[in-house]
């Protein structure tokens, strides 16, 4: 306990010691030594106006997509070409929902809260698509819970997060996890444009019955 400075019991409960033994069978590096890690900004309700760039914040975000918001910050204010995200940069939430990650598919006109860390990474072993899956599996999650426990308002350290232990696997597994987790991203927005049209056939036909 002295050498890590947790008193609380929760931080030594064994299923941690067991994630710990199965990741030491594999090649493993720490996530700071694999990504440059960004921080947002906080700019405070006085700044949100009704028009200009989208402010993201930790709600509206999840492992699929970053949804629409009412909030935006005045370009004259803010440089976005300094805090907007980049194509493969991985958004990660530290507060609140911590763990939450998400790869950018395209530099995104967006400004984040402080909430959520920008992750590039700068090492060509590792896929970006393969690093987001792992950042949102329970490999990732088990950690995050462990540094967090016994908070009321969850926060992971930016330190802790840096120490993430992420198993790297072979280029070629990468490449057929990033290959699968593309497809299934693919089927994902396929399957949600079939879903709107079938919500407007019908509001097409009730519409149609009303009229008659």
């Amino acid at each position: 306990m002295q050498s890590t400075g947790r008193l609380d019991s929760e931080y030594y409960q064994p299923k941690y010691d067991e994630l710990f033994e199965h990741l030491a069978k594999y090649k493993c590096t720490k996530l700071g030594d694999i990504v440059a890690i960004k921080k947002s900004i906080e700019p405070g309700s006085d700044s949100y106006i009704e028009e200009g760039i989208p402010f993201i914040r930790v709600s509206d975000v999840n492992k699929f997509e970053i949804g629409k918001t009412d909030l935006h910050l005045s370009p004259k204010e803010f440089n976005i070409e300094v805090l907007r995200p980049h194509k493969d940069t991985i958004i990660f939430s530290k507060d609140g929902s911590i763990g939450i990650a998400y790869k950018c598919e395209k530099n995104l006109d967006i400004i984040t809260s402080g909430a959520l860390l920008h992750l590039d990474i700068r090492n060509e072993n590792i896929l970006p698509d393969y690093l987001t899956l792992v950042l949102n599996s329970i490999v990732t999650q088990l950690q995050a819970e462990r540094d967090s426990n016994g908070a009321i308002i969850q926060h992971w350290k930016l330190d802790d997060i840096k120490k993430i232990i992420v198993p790297v696997l072979p280029m070629q597994i990468q490449s057929l996890i990033a290959e699968k987790v593309q497809k299934s991203f693919a089927l994902r927005k396929q399957s949600k444009r079939l879903l709107e049209q079938a919500k407007r056939m019908v509001e097409e036909e009730i519409e149609k019955k009303e009229n008659r």
